[in-house]
């Protein structure tokens, strides 16, 4: 019985080993096939290679991912440990890797053809309209004002150049967006009857499908290695949207750091200078303001926010270059604003070592200058960014005239009487300097504001 179960085994092995001939796509290339056998004499599985010609052009492949996997060596059986007898063939072991030889293109790879048509995948039938295939002898066509010396502008419309199909055919135009890997990696688009629009960094492949009495034929057309594009504009690699201050508040705003996006423009597609601006910042996410992002940074509904509402905003900055319509774009991190003052006090020093707060260092809002005028329940916000001085580290303040007015101010939340005297925010300190909110809480008297200014003593 063993003799006989044995025997058995061994020629379901020799089965295996028989020689498998699958059919490729080309012109006649010589295939090396693996196969795999069992050595009954070294108790393991063998792989050995042979030549097989395949020269039957026109033939779909499937793409099939589980005709593409190749079997590892974890799934083949293994044999019993017991014997030496080769193990059982199972229905999987039928699929064998196949090992283009180096004459094959290592674009186009090939895979086994032994599933039936119903199985074919649509990516392979949609690539097969991409692919020469039993072309009509003395149908020639091409994509329309094609010159060996031109280069697509990005946004031109490409179109078929007009073509008459031979009696008995109707034509139907496709086109690939590449050359490379076309038999596998793409799947066609039908030519639309407005034209394709061009972009950067592309090449356009044209296909006719004939459709005759006597069958199918797909013409590639002019020019066969396609027509291609000026290079896209794009973004240098080191290129980074930054903000000057994220958290921020809504007196300041959001504001993108100058000098940090950089412009590559190889083929002059938005002129022979940079745009100005050279990006647009726009708001992706939901809870955007429903403008434009304004070059001061401030969205004028900021104003009616009350303490404590905050916000984070997704905002990606996008090439500004209306010659090409694609859209360019880099992502900013997010922007966390909360809810702040009616105003800001805001001192940059400019590096000198010689830093004080005066009217030349300072803004008010967008004015040169140091002071504010407040109305009850107003706030301003105060800075003093890149102090350098280090020889002088006053006390800041604020010093306010109330015109005989009295009046109650909070300085960060605390309430304070106010005086002719400082208002004390903090001690300055080298380098950045956010001394916090002062507010107008109360006035009592005939005025009905005051004006303050940001000094130091």
């Amino acid at each position: 019985m063993q003799t006989k179960l044995k025997s058995l085994l061994i020629a379901a092995s020799l089965g295996v080993a028989a020689t498998l001939v699958f059919i490729a796509c080309g012109e006649g290339q010589v295939l090396e096939i693996t196969k795999q056998t069992w050595d009954d004499a070294q108790g393991h599985w063998q792989e050995k290679y042979s030549s097989v010609l395949a020269e039957l052009p026109g033939i779909e492949l499937s793409s099939s991912s589980e005709e593409q996997q190749p079997i590892s060596s974890a799934e083949q059986p293994p044999p019993p440990s017991s014997s030496n007898e080769p193990p059982p063939v199972s229905s999987s072991s039928t699929t064998t890797p196949v090992t283009p030889s180096s004459s094959s293109s290592a674009s186009t790879p090939v895979t086994p053809s032994s599933s039936s048509s119903a199985q074919k995948s649509s990516a392979a039938a949609a690539t097969g309209k991409c692919r020469a295939n039993n072309e009509k002898s003395g149908f020639n066509c091409g994509w329309d004002g094609y010159s060996a010396s031109k280069i697509l502008t990005p946004g031109t419309i490409l179109k078929p150049s007009a073509a008459t199909p031979p009696s008995g055919c109707t034509v139907a135009w496709n086109f690939a967006p590449d050359t490379a890997g076309l038999a596998l990696n793409y799947s066609c688009d039908a030519v639309p009857a407005a034209g394709v629009s061009a972009l950067g960094s592309s090449r356009y492949v044209l296909f006719a499908e004939l459709t005759c009495e006597d069958g199918k034929h797909i013409n590639a057309c002019n020019p066969k290695e396609g027509w291609s594009s000026k290079k896209a504009p794009e973004f240098d690699e080191k290129s980074r949207c930054e903000w000057e201050k994220s958290p921020t508040t809504t007196a300041r705003g959001g504001t993108p750091k100058k000098g940090t996006m950089t412009l590559i423009d190889t083929d002059h597609i938005c002129g022979n200078s940079a745009p100005s601006p050279l990006v647009n910042y726009k708001c992706v996410s939901d809870n955007c303001p429903k403008a434009d992002w304004p070059s001061t940074g401030i969205f004028s509904e900021w104003k009616d926010w009350k303490r404590p509402k905050k916000e984070t905003y997704n905002v990606e900055a996008i090439l500004n270059c209306p010659a090409y319509s694609q859209t360019v774009s880099l992502s900013c991190p997010p922007l966390e604003v909360a809810a702040g003052s009616d105003y800001i006090i805001e001192c940059t020093c400019p590096g000198n070592g010689q830093c004080q707060i005066d009217e030349k260092n300072c803004k008010a809002g967008s004015a040169a200058g140091k002071e504010v005028t407040l109305k009850v329940d107003e706030c301003v916000e105060l800075n003093v960014i890149k102090y350098d001085n280090q020889y002088y580290l006053p006390k800041v303040g604020m010093r306010c005239q109330s015109n005989g007015s009295s009046y109650t101010v909070s300085i960060n939340g605390k309430s304070t009487p106010g005086t002719n005297d400082l208002l004390l925010l903090g001690t300055m300190k080298l380098g950045d300097n956010e001394f916090g909110t002062f507010c107008l809480t109360n006035l009592n008297g005939s005025a009905t504001s005051i004006k303050c200014s940001l000094n130091g003593e």
